[in-house]
């Protein structure tokens, strides 16, 4: 914003800021390195002053997102000038996550069912990460008999997803259990040398 001092110079000193950067992100980190020449202001006085008032010094490291860096030129005569450019850090590293390896277990005694335990994967990223479940059941739950597939996933601020799975297998170990009924003794049947016996069949 241009500002008149009162040293009797009307005339303002002028600066002009270098055009919008974007970095990437560094590796593993969540701030980038930007560079970039900084302005010089000029004015009819002979010496005037310019300072970075908001933002980072070129070469430094910028944290993700965009940053707003703003240069203020005063001369002699306390004539101020300002420009401004925005230095933008984008985070295109992809998170990590590693799933556990896949689980075996039986079924509990008398159900069609098992419960399967298993510690579950966290994300990491060179910015935050968030961890979801977004198939199959989690750990401790009661799994079916067979296989389920339980996968993770690991989601940044800007978007990237890794994910991994791993397979939950119950198995039925458990050995159907069958009762007949207890042996008989009769006669044959009148005139007939065979019996009818009725009897009730086990399941």
């Amino acid at each position: 914003i241009p500002k008149v001092g009162s040293g009797g110079n009307s005339r303002l000193p002028t600066i002009a800021c270098p055009g919008n950067l974007t970095v990437n992100a560094d590796p593993g980190v969540c701030t980038g390195t930007a560079t970039y020449t900084a302005p010089v202001g000029a004015d009819n006085y002979p010496s005037s002053t310019t300072a970075l008032t908001a933002g980072f010094a070129s070469g430094t490291s910028f944290p993700s997102g965009t940053t707003t860096n703003t240069f203020n030129v005063t001369d002699a005569a306390g004539n101020t000038s300002a420009c401004s450019f925005t230095v933008t850090v984008t985070d295109n590293q992809v998170p990590t996550i590693v799933c556990p390896a896949d689980v075996n277990v039986s079924n509990t005694p008398t159900f069609c069912t098992g419960v399967a335990t298993y510690t579950a994967p966290t994300g990491a990223d060179n910015c935050a990460a968030t961890t979801t479940q977004t198939l199959g059941l989690a750990s401790g739950a009661t799994y079916p008999v067979g296989v389920t597939t339980n996968t993770f996933e690991a989601t940044d601020a800007a978007g990237n997803v890794a994910s991994c799975s791993f397979v939950v297998t119950v198995a039925d170990a458990e050995v159907p259990g069958i009762t007949c009924p207890p042996s008989f003794s009769l006669n044959t049947d009148l005139g007939q040398c065979t019996a009818v016996l009725p009897y009730p069949v086990p399941t």
